[in-house]
């Protein structure tokens, strides 16, 4: 069934995304650790799956399957997740969120990306996680990219995409909430980052799913793209930390799968192998995905 949220998200088209994340598996060092931080830090609770995989969610849906059997945690440099990302619906749920983050003394960054507002922070082995409220209603366009990344809301201001949240204002549409009740249930996966070798080759790929370039800023080493409707961030790359790195080893703490639904559009990918009723690959990152029609 179509994500509820990301078409309620989308301030500047009807125009539903053709694509929506799935469940998102990650590998990970100590289970019982990561499961009482992602409990914990975002207020997921369990739900069913088989052992010995830990799945977290909220009470309508499964956003992140934990995988015991990592080695080490996060070291670079090395290609595959840079963070994953989770929406929230609303000004309210995004700032009760911080309001629990501070609670639990988490180390955060609230960034005003503008299109969005983010909190960044890290589970025990260096998996970066997101939690994000889209603004698209915030934004105007862009502006000469070739002086560096500058964003125009609607009033004609200038921002970077970059700079800090006021706290104490994002606290305050918070005031008299519980911190520490569950993830609201209309959450859901709104994009991955990833750490790619190359930016073209990448972008190339991606678009065989459905995807479309979004921004592209090479100098850097920076790309996004969108599933559909305008100015939506779903899909991320970087190249931060070099070009041509290796996958991530076996035993590392990261990404191992994820998955991804087509709403309305036939499945077809020449990177992709048909499996049952899902077509499955390696992305070029090294990750596997599969990817499923949302019918």
């Amino acid at each position: 069934m179509l994500n509820s949220a990301l078409a309620a998200n989308t301030h500047l088209s009807p125009q539903c995304d053709r694509l929506s994340w799935g469940v998102v598996e990650l590998q990970v060092t100590d289970i019982d650790r990561a499961v009482a931080f992602w409990s914990s830090a975002l207020g997921l609770i369990e739900r069913d799956h088989p052992a010995p995989c830990i799945a977290l969610g909220t009470r309508n849906r499964t956003l992140i399957v934990l995988h015991p059997g990592a080695q080490t945690p996060v070291k670079a440099p090395f290609t595959g997740m840079y963070h994953v990302a989770i929406g929230v619906g609303s000004q309210a749920e995004f700032s009760r969120m911080l309001a629990r983050l501070i609670h639990l003394n988490i180390r955060v960054g609230p960034t005003d990306h503008l299109m969005a507002k983010s909190l960044y922070f890290q589970d025990p082995d260096g998996l970066e996680i997101e939690i994000t409220y889209e603004t698209l209603y915030r934004f105007s366009h862009f502006g000469d990219m070739s002086k560096g990344l500058t964003l125009y809301d609607v009033d004609g201001n200038a921002h970077s995409g970059r700079g800090p949240l006021d706290v104490r204002a994002e606290l305050a549409h918070a005031e008299g909430a519980d911190p520490m009740v569950p993830m609201a249930d209309d959450s859901y996966l709104a994009h991955l980052h990833f750490k790619v070798p190359a930016l073209e080759p990448a972008l190339d790929w991606f678009e065989t799913l459905g995807f479309e370039r979004h921004l592209t800023l090479e100098a850097w080493g920076f790309a996004d793209m969108g599933a559909g409707a305008p100015n939506t961030h779903r899909l991320a790359m970087n190249i931060w930390a070099g070009a041509n790195n290796p996958p991530m080893p076996q035993d590392m703490a990261g990404l191992v799968h994820y998955e991804l639904f087509t709403h309305g559009e036939t499945m077809a990918s020449p990177h992709l192998h048909q499996d049952g009723d899902a077509l499955r690959g390696t992305d070029p990152t090294g990750v596997a995905v599969t990817l499923r029609s949302a019918q």
